[in-house]
């Protein structure tokens, strides 16, 4: 999709340049009102300070382009079908960025970031409507957000999150979107009360770093917080140690946005769908963090949820890391495997496997392997077999520090995999010879 140019980007140089003169004079004249310098500058955060004291990224917040090729959009497809085909509903709720929701507060030097609101605004529609186009159920909730009432504006002033008016305003952006979804009725119910809870700060990366370039002390990021509890389940009451199925539950995984306790996103949630909702979200886990380590454990594998909703910031791209996270959590979604028999495992030392596919047995096309290393606390394994024609095919998968470890992974071989010889390696950081297991995945398409 194309969209038009902004203005400026028309006009002839000797314009531009007397422009360039203008907006550098009128800069040079602006003067911070907390002491700010060198603030776009900064290697670590570059921001620019706009009015009544909110700052904004100019990597993220001030960002025109969002990624999302038509080959994401297929895999979240994907994604989202092999979710169903097990009884889960998948919900994408992509965060707009601050500018999108705040523009009010923005400098004058946006615009020389190239920040047109305009097109920013139809590139956020674009991603929203190519995920639905492709069957993906994703929520738009920048207007809700813009709309937030409440004493305070949907996101601090020195920091990205939103405030607990921002996620209100979002849960239930999302609560209505779900309660027109084939399957609501399923879902457990439950009262739910939220009250008060006081100002709270956050814990601010971003506002220490801007302190640093600052004389005066910014706004702290403090915002009105609530507690939700439930007071009351209905008939059809979630039993979390019942028959390995969870079909009325509601899943929430995300980043920090739903991971911050004073926001209370996940609180509002519930009280707004009148069902509980577990919030497996992990603040530092980015787009993939809080998801893989979810669809890969043996929480999900037992008990899946009814809604899956995963929330994710807009600018944190699904296709940053190439199509390898997306066809893991494919797979762990469709869990669609065949086991490999124990005598074709053999142990190697205390930490690899070897593999030995019996009677001529194949890896498939657009295969994946899956290995649980008997140890919940594994955080990497590497997968190696030779090829036909003499060379070796590696991969190694690392959970992230932050991640939730689960021992388990799925390593996509794709058209290596009719290639390969008949061993297989597998070597982890911890291994449980005992508990072992290994499955040939054969995905379609992928």
């Amino acid at each position: 999709m194309r969209y038009p140019l902004t203005r400026s980007s028309r006009w002839p140089c000797a314009v531009l340049c007397a422009l360039g003169v203008f907006v550098l004079a009128h800069t040079a004249k602006a003067e911070s009102n907390f002491g700010c310098a060198n603030l776009e500058t900064d290697k670590q955060l570059s921001v620019v300070e706009g009015r009544q004291g909110y700052f904004y990224r100019t990597i993220a917040d001030l960002r025109m382009e969002q990624q999302l090729s038509e080959h994401t959009a297929s895999q979240m497809a994907a994604l989202s079908e092999a979710l169903e085909a097990g009884g889960t509903t998948l919900v994408y709720v992509p965060i707009p960025t601050k500018s999108l929701v705040m523009p009010e507060y923005l400098p004058r030097e946006a615009g020389d970031y190239g920040f047109d609101y305009d097109v920013a605004k139809r590139v956020y529609d674009d991603v929203i409507k190519r995920l639905r186009d492709h069957g993906v159920v994703t929520v738009d909730v920048l207007g809700a957000m813009k709309r937030a009432g409440g004493q305070e504006p949907p996101f601090f002033q020195a920091d990205f999150h939103w405030t607990s008016s921002g996620a209100r305003a979002a849960a239930d952006g999302i609560a209505a979107v779900i309660q027109q979804l084939p399957g609501v009725n399923d879902l457990a119910k439950a009262s739910f009360e939220t009250k008060p809870a006081g100002r709270q700060a956050i814990i601010s990366t971003m506002r220490r770093l801007l302190q640093a370039n600052c004389k005066q002390a910014l706004p702290l990021p403090e915002t009105d917080a609530f507690t939700t509890t439930e007071v009351a389940a209905g008939d059809a009451g979630l039993d979390i140690f019942g028959d390995g199925t969870s079909k009325g539950a509601v899943a929430l995984v995300g980043t920090s946005y739903s991971d911050l306790a004073a926001s209370n996103f996940a609180g509002f949630l519930s009280q707004a769908l009148s069902s509980p909702v577990t919030n497996y979200s992990i603040s530092g886990g980015n787009q993939f963090g809080s998801i893989t380590s979810y669809l890969t454990s043996k929480t999900f594998a037992q008990s899946r949820p009814r809604f899956l909703i995963w929330e994710n910031p807009i600018y944190n791209s699904l296709g940053k890391f190439g199509d390898a996270p997306l066809l893991e959590l494919r797979t762990a979604a469709g869990q669609s495997c065949h086991e490999i028999e124990p005598d074709e495992i053999s142990t190697v030392g205390d930490s690899t496997l070897e593999i030995a596919l019996q009677d001529g047995g194949k890896i498939p096309d657009s295969a994946v392997i899956y290995v649980y290393s008997g140890d919940d606390r594994s955080r990497q394994a590497t997968l190696r077999f030779q090829l036909n024609d003499g060379h070796m095919f590696e991969s190694s998968i690392r959970r992230a520090d932050r991640m939730i470890s689960t021992g388990r992974y799925y390593f996509p071989v794709r058209y290596f995999g009719v290639q390969a010889s008949q061993k297989l390696n597998l070597e982890f950081d911890r291994m449980s010879a005992k508990e072992v297991s290994v499955g040939i995945c054969n995905t379609r398409g992928g």
